[in-house]
């Protein structure tokens, strides 16, 4: 497998999110995914606010996807990491 290598920078007070396929890839009862822009849009459901905890962020996230996927069984791990830049 390859793999490509990135650099970017984080600036201060800035917010890196990773997460695995069973985000993006959580499904309802419809067998519809969550997907990337149900995922985007969580993720920018604080724009405009200064200060974004980590904590917040992925308490975010998890609610939309709970709120999307309803009663349908967990198909797969949902592993978020989110860690902010403070200096």
């Amino acid at each position: 497998m390859r793999y490509k290598e990135y650099e970017f920078t984080i600036e201060k007070d800035g917010v890196l999110f990773l997460y695995t396929d069973g985000v993006a890839e959580a499904t309802d009862t419809k067998q519809e995914l969550f997907g990337i822009e149900r995922t985007l849009e969580a993720l920018n459901g604080n724009e405009g606010q200064d200060q974004v905890s980590p904590e917040k962020l992925l308490l975010q996230v998890k609610k939309a996807v709970d709120g999307f996927v309803g009663e349908a069984p967990q198909f797969d791990d949902l592993t978020m990491l989110a860690v902010k830049r403070t200096l």
